[in-house]
């Protein structure tokens, strides 16, 4: 499983709050017609008055998260209005390949060969 990570800052609670029913209006559910899509998530981590987010999506391969390539393979995809709406975000996203995992991620670990070779499952 590929972890495509990107980060952002939300200047107050109602920023954040709008960008999260954003993500939960629009994006996120246009990112669960994508074949290979397997989830989503924003989480947020609290710094005075500043909410710092971090978007996590997760995806079967690496060919899956090519439908956000639309100009280096890891520039970030950000709207517009959702650019306005942020105080800071990064222009580059981050892509992480699974290689342990529990529980609802449980299965899409990148698995040892017999030969002690990491390969995915």
């Amino acid at each position: 499983m590929i972890i495509r990570f990107w980060r952002a800052v939300a200047g107050s609670t109602e920023v954040m709050d709008a960008y999260a029913d954003h993500l939960r209006r629009t994006t996120f559910v246009e990112m669960a017609d994508l074949p290979g899509h397997l989830g989503a998530t924003l989480a947020r981590k609290v710094r005075g008055s500043d909410n710092e987010l971090v978007v996590m999506s997760f995806w079967e391969d690496m060919d899956s998260t090519a439908h956000f390539i639309k100009g280096g393979f890891d520039d970030a995809v950000v709207k517009p209005s959702t650019q306005k709406l942020l105080k800071s975000f990064d222009l580059k996203v981050e892509y992480f390949e699974t290689l342990v995992s529990t529980g609802v991620l449980g299965g899409y670990d990148r698995a040892a060969s017999p030969d002690g070779q990491a390969s995915n499952q």
